[in-house]
């Protein structure tokens, strides 16, 4: 998953050229003082959920009057570009694949509760909101259901039906849908400067542009491309279920079964979409409530699940003599 844009960065954060008419909806609503006290903004991972919170964030912490965007030289501006705005606190698990406990939500709730040192804005970015575990979120309900002045709690959100009810209905939910591919692979192009290379690892991302460039610039799709060569292999019955499974076990399956259910996605509106196969969708059910095990931290033996779930995949193309 791509990590929430920090304090310590070089330069502010704007947002998306996709993101345009939500922004102007956020800058309007600031400027109308009629900006929630608490949001929740939600979509998939690498389409900029991060970006365009950090971006309302610094906006709300810059002083600079009528400005679209923070401005990059007052003093809240440059109080974030040190890295250290005081009222600008972030509520991330301490470790990747956490929770997020309750004494870090008492320590944030701590800090809200004390007048803004700078005289504004407090904000408070909390992601990912379902990494809350049921005490913390808990604890967190008595700040949404008791707002105080100017200040903003924004909650961001992969998976919002993870998310405590109690907690999505005292907070504006926005959602943020894909962009435009053709705006996507626009944007990505230019910044990678590839078009080609752009328009192909774009598809492979699930039009998710910020995920295709993290695989543009890291080794993330040589990952992607083996373990969806490990999946071709068992569909082929070139590799067995158990030595598939041997081959995925150690890693994070909940990135596995991503990848699948987007491989699978794929699939079927390729090289299948003239030819149905009924049990793709029966498949794609496996891997969604296979995911819901990983997500639910239940004590799962990832051996196991991928031998099955690999034993299952093999099944499908078997019963259509493929």
């Amino acid at each position: 998953m791509l990590g929430l844009e920090s304090q310590d960065q070089a330069s502010l954060a704007l947002p998306l050229p996709w993101q345009e008419s939500l922004w102007q909806s956020f800058i309007s609503r600031l400027d109308q003082n009629r900006l929630p006290h608490a949001m929740m903004l939600t979509g998939s991972p690498g389409i900029g959920v991060e970006r365009i919170a950090t971006a309302l964030a610094q906006r709300l912490l810059c002083t600079a009057e009528l400005s679209k965007y923070a401005c990059g030289t007052c003093k809240g501006c440059q109080l974030m570009l040190a890295g250290n705005h005081p009222d600008l606190s972030i509520l991330e698990p301490a470790e990747s694949g956490k929770a997020i406990l309750i004494d870090q939500v008492r320590e944030l709730l701590g800090k809200l509760s004390k007048t803004a040192q700078q005289g504004g804005w407090k904000v408070a970015l909390i992601s990912p909101a379902e990494a809350m575990n049921i005490s913390a979120s808990n604890a967190l309900l008595k700040s949404l259901e008791e707002p105080q002045g100017q200040t903003l709690l924004l909650l961001l959100s992969y998976r919002p039906s993870l998310v405590s009810a109690t907690i999505r209905s005292r907070c504006q939910v926005q959602g943020l849908p894909l962009p435009d591919s053709a705006q996507a692979s626009r944007w990505l192009a230019e910044v990678s400067g590839d078009q080609k290379l752009a328009e192909q690892t774009l598809e492979i991302a699930g039009g998710r542009p910020l995920l295709a460039l993290d695989y543009m610039q890291g080794d993330s799709l040589q990952q992607r491309q083996d373990f969806e060569g490990t999946v071709e292999q068992v569909r082929r019955g070139d590799l067995s279920p158990v030595d598939a499974a041997q081959h995925c076990h150690k890693l994070n399956s909940d990135q596995l079964l991503d990848w699948f259910m987007n491989y699978l996605h794929r699939l079927a509106t390729g090289e299948l979409q003239n030819s149905p196969n009924p049990a793709l969708f029966d498949f794609s059910d496996k891997l969604r409530t296979a995911r819901g095990w990983v997500l639910s931290g239940s004590n799962i033996n990832p051996q196991l699940l991928w031998e099955e779930l690999f034993m299952d995949w093999l099944q499908v193309f078997r019963r259509r003599g493929r």
